[in-house]
């Protein structure tokens, strides 16, 4: 049944299903290769984690039908089993676990058996049924239904049926273009889509009327372009109660070469007609796993976390008052790029695509700068870098055109950012003539804002550029946006202020540009036109 290599801890008399699940995990975590794990998407739960998932369900009834659709070694399970202990009203619980790895699917037939006999001695009945199959193919029916429809446990056979709560670790990994069709049916993917979406989204389809799902997810579903058709479909059934963000990108799963700002969702089954924008989200955050106890908890109007009018659905996580405050002095500027006569575009040059054209020095009329995210700093724009290996000139000809665009007044901002840096937003005015060239080139890893209806100005480039530099708009874009890519898609829905406001600080501040300029003057002089105080912009690190 197990491989000799595996060395299966001993039970103790007193062991609880959590922890000798973790001593399971722990187990196959020595036995198993890395390589292995990444290719499954596995990643094992602590667990605290695990017993703070399990602490965010309803056990009011007494009779319990619960899905882990991603079991590993059945932790989130025995989480549950334990908070069903301490109820007090649950007499009788059923488990659905489906793991696709053989030797895991054993190790959660273990965790749920040591369960069942833990359970019985606190007068709690456990029946489980432990699924060597994936989750996805198996679900089939209900990703191809095009509505609930409401059936009994024995109508269905306890395979299709509805569950009063879905607790979940789903694998993590990124789905080829030749995906089954079943997830292309499932439509919540936009490109390369990610496979633990594809859980949630047919997780969600399978509660109870009030049941209750409990993920622990990266961040990155909860904004973005790639994750837009995902949340429209995941919103559609649930609405979040709880979110739980943990703002240390290595603690949550520590030792295992994970660097993804996570998250714990707490959603409700949807009734009929009801709006998004009813009650409350309890929002909580910690700096990882070793901490979660000591959680500063925060109740946010749930109109705040998921605006009801947005198109995109995206998930703003406020975590302070000062949070709030913000949201709501940029929630009552007017305008947007779009309505400024502006829009964003992607710099056309992808280096891998373009080799024949990339020079590493100049040659005259015959090739032209080109501006990577490197050569974009605040406020202003180094070209060329030498102490990089990056080619700084583009060459020039018919077959390179479609990749050039015309000096202009542009103002540039870096798509993404690195793993650990705060800072999201870095943006600068790129000024018509300032490097003498007819036209330029623009690296995919930059977007740049560009009039449309009108001649975007030196004036209002430069107060855009104050703007997004500002801790002001960086805090409040990271509100909604965990991810390192900053995209065009977000920058459109970013509010600004009134044209005459924008354009007074890019006036003020090119009486500045003989001195450097700091991160405290930007913050200084946004706040002194916009009439913001400086304790929603705390100095960074």
């Amino acid at each position: 049944m197990f491989p000799p290599e595996l060395s299966i801890p001993m039970l103790s008399e007193h062991s609880t299903p959590v922890e000798y699940a973790e001593a399971l995990g722990n187990a196959y975590y020595a036995f198993s290769k890395r390589d292995e794990r990444k290719n499954g998407g596995h990643y094992q739960t602590p667990a605290s984690i695990a017993r703070f998932m399990a602490e965010w369900s309803s056990y009011s009834q007494p009779r319990l039908r619960v899905l882990d659709p991603g079991s590993g070694t059945g932790i989130l399970s025995a989480a549950v089993c334990e908070a069903v202990s301490e109820s007090g009203t649950v007499q009788s619980l059923h488990i659905d676990a489906y793991e696709i790895d053989p030797l895991l699917a054993n190790l959660t037939l273990l965790v749920l058996t040591l369960s069942r006999d833990w359970l019985i001695r606190r007068g709690v009945t456990l029946t489980f049924d432990v699924r060597q199959e994936d989750f996805v193919l198996a679900s089939t029916a209900s990703l191809a239904a095009t509505s609930k429809e409401k059936k009994t446990v024995e109508e269905v056979g306890g395979r299709c049926g509805e569950y009063d709560l879905v607790v979940c670790n789903p694998p993590y990994f990124k789905m080829g273009k030749r995906a089954p069709l079943v997830l292309k049916e499932a439509s919540v993917g936009h490109g390369q889509a990610n496979i633990y979406s594809v859980f949630m989204a047919i997780s969600a389809e399978l509660l109870a009327e009030a049941g209750r799902l409990v993920f622990i997810v990266p961040r990155s579903f909860a904004s973005g372009p790639y994750f837009r058709k995902f949340r429209e479909v995941f919103f559609r059934h649930v609405a979040p109660i709880a979110i739980h963000l943990f703002e240390s990108r290595r603690d949550v799963f520590k030792n295992q070469a994970v660097l993804q700002e996570n998250l714990v969702i707490a959603a409700r089954s949807r009734t009929e007609g009801e709006t998004l924008c009813e009650g409350q989200v309890l929002v909580s955050h910690s700096n990882g796993a070793h901490d979660i106890a000591d959680r500063e908890r925060f109740p946010v109007r749930s109109s705040v976390v998921l605006d009801p009018s947005s198109v995109n659905k995206e998930l703003c996580i406020p975590v302070c008052a000062e949070d709030l405050e913000l949201i709501r002095a940029l929630r009552s500027w007017p305008n947007t790029l779009r309505t400024l006569g502006l829009d964003v575009s992607t710099g056309p040059v992808v280096p891998f695509r373009a080799t024949a054209f990339l020079s590493q020095r100049g040659n005259g009329a015959a090739t032209v700068p080109l501006i990577w995210m490197h050569n974009v700093l605040p406020m202003r724009v180094e070209w060329p870098l030498t102490d990089t290996s990056k080619p700084q000139w583009i060459r020039n000809t018919p077959e390179s055109r479609l990749l050039l665009v015309v000096d202009d007044t542009y103002v540039l901002i870096r798509r993404f950012s690195t793993k650990e840096e705060k800072r999201r937003l870095v943006a600068t005015p790129f000024i018509r003539g300032g490097l003498d060239t007819d036209v330029l080139g623009l690296e995919n890893h930059l977007n740049y804002v560009r009039g449309v209806s009108r001649n975007l100005d030196e004036e209002l480039a430069w107060g855009l550029s104050v703007l997004l530099n500002s801790t002001f708009l960086d805090r409040y874009f990271r509100l909604f946006n965990g991810n390192t890519q900053v995209s065009a898609t977000e920058l459109r829905a970013m509010p600004l202020p009134a044209e005459s406001d924008i354009q007074a600080i890019g006036a003020d501040v090119r009486t500045m540009l003989n001195s450097r300029i700091s991160p405290t003057d930007l913050d200084t002089l946004v706040a002194q036109t916009l009439d913001l105080t400086l304790e929603l912009a705390p100095s960074r690190s």
